[in-house]
């Protein structure tokens, strides 16, 4: 019961956060027509798609509702795990409600389902709604009936939850070794191990022709683990599958979590990070201002995770696919490494009324803080280098990176500032994340198309444009955020 109580005012405080990031009328009304758009494309796009294999299914053909199934069914996976990374990282460890809890006599286990539990609901929630904006069109075009609709999406439901249990307890499994090991970051480390560990077996276990057969022989892939129970019910059981093992292994699962809550401490002694302590301050407040910027970004949390799980990414395409980073590939790795600048103003928006007080005007705060966000981009773009076994064959190729770089960290600073993030929001960071995405991808394909189409002479003058529109966005963005936000 009182978990239940925890759960409730969390769903509380969620809601009162997301009433605070559309808190206008205007955004309440992009929000909504996002929304409609959004869920109407993923209904058409969705008929297209399934259409096909329902009507093959209602003609008598079986195997193509085999591998709706299990289509869906990795679909609710891959759904599940990227929201729980994404609530996992965007959620504070240690926020203030914690602190409160720390003082009612309650039980770790009673505390930890109480923050277990809204997070199930809401990530069930959504794959759900995700899956039947793509299926349920079709299901209810088709005259499919309610037993059906029924079945097929409580088997959507258990897969969702029990890759959630999974993906639960090896977390708490390895956030508690970590902190047994007494090193920093545990949340961070443990999110780290966790994505190896679902990117290894998802890269070693995706095997097309299996997949495509699995509804006939199963293979106990944890992507599909569901499946076979609503191909029973629907007279279509697989050859090979034992179901006492998978609901033995279901219930492992969510007994392993369980007990797993009960060992999670609410609130963990941080360690604080030191890279880069011999790095020294200077009397100067400006080379102190590159020092500190350089000293945050370095030891921001999410900046490591977000540098992992790139490095990972970029080695496994080097050494898996022997890709080389040269010319182009290595232009985008020069892109990548402003991305750090993203999250610079919203984790720095407590530091501007000091600022001020040691009289340093916007333009200088906004250019220091640029200068060393361009440090810790070359610092990444050495690491990338080292660990890829990359080198520029020209000093061209040098001087072209180093113009990415200033370009990307500059735009990734624009719509930081612009929509900055907030510690105490986690709602803010996945709006403004996807509030980047929606704005890349036009200014992409317009520069691709405008630049193409156009002779040398006037390509200059639009580049010369573009950085001067940035520069104006940086200046006048920082200006404004720097009058307000420091009296607030």
């Amino acid at each position: 019961m009182k978990s239940l109580i925890i759960s409730k005012m969390m769903l509380k405080m969620w809601q009162q956060e997301m009433y605070k990031l559309f808190d206008t009328q205007t955004k309440r009304i992009i929000a909504v027509l996002f929304f409609l758009f959004a869920v109407t494309m993923g209904a058409i796009i969705g008929y297209s798609f399934t259409g096909v294999f329902m009507k093959a299914f209602l003609n008598g053909d079986e195997r193509s509702l085999g591998l709706l199934v299990v289509s869906m069914a990795i679909n609710a996976s891959i759904f599940t795990s990227l929201l729980f990374v994404l609530i996992k990282v965007r959620t504070p460890e240690q926020d203030r409600f914690s602190m409160q809890l720390s003082w009612f006599p309650l039980s770790t286990f009673q505390k930890s389902l109480g923050y277990f539990i809204p997070m199930v609901t809401v990530v069930a929630g959504l794959v759900l709604f995700f899956i039947s904006i793509l299926l349920l069109p079709n299901f209810i075009a088709q005259g499919i009936g309610v037993f059906f609709i029924f079945t097929f999406f409580l088997m959507v439901l258990l897969q969702s939850l029990f890759v959630l249990m999974l993906l639960q307890f090896i977390y708490n499994i390895t956030y508690l070794l970590v902190l047994k090991l007494k090193l920093p970051l545990q949340k961070f480390a443990a999110i780290f191990v966790l994505l190896a560990l679902v990117v290894a077996y998802g890269l070693t276990h995706f095997d097309i022709s299996q997949i495509q057969q699995s509804y006939l022989q199963f293979d106990y892939h944890l992507m599909y683990f569901t499946a076979p129970f609503f191909l029973a019910a629907q007279g279509m059981s697989p050859e090979g599958v034992n179901y006492a093992i998978l609901i033995l292994f279901i219930l492992l699962s969510a007994g392993g979590a369980f007990l797993s809550l009960a060992m999670m401490p609410i609130m963990a002694e941080k360690k604080a990070l030191t890279f880069l302590h011999k790095l020294p301050f200077s009397s100067s407040k400006k080379w102190s201002l590159i020092v500190k910027e350089v000293k945050s970004q370095v030891r921001n949390e999410e900046n490591i995770l977000n540098f992992l799980i790139l490095l990972i990414v970029i080695l496994f395409v080097r050494y898996q696919f022997g890709f080389r980073f040269e010319e182009e590939a290595f232009f985008v790795l020069c892109a990548l490494a402003g991305l750090t600048a993203f999250n610079s103003f919203g984790n720095d928006k407590r530091m501007l009324g000091m600022y001020k007080t040691f009289g340093l005007r916007s333009w200088e705060v906004a250019l220091y803080k640029f200068i060393g966000l361009l440090l810790v981009g070359v610092l990444q773009i050495v690491l990338f280098m080292l660990t890829t076994l990359t080198i520029p064959d020209q000093i061209w190729d040098v001087v072209i990176g180093a113009a990415v770089l200033c370009n990307a960290t500059a735009l990734f600073y624009v719509v930081g500032i612009l929509l900055p993030l907030d510690r105490n929001n986690p709602y803010t960071g996945i709006f403004s994340f996807g509030a980047l995405i929606l704005l890349m991808i036009p200014i992409v394909f317009i520069g691709n198309y405008v630049i193409g189409a156009s002779n040398q002479t006037l390509q200059w003058l639009l580049m010369a444009a573009f950085e001067g529109l940035l520069i104006f966005a940086i200046y006048k963005g920082f200006s404004w955020r720097y009058s307000h936000d420091s009296t607030s």
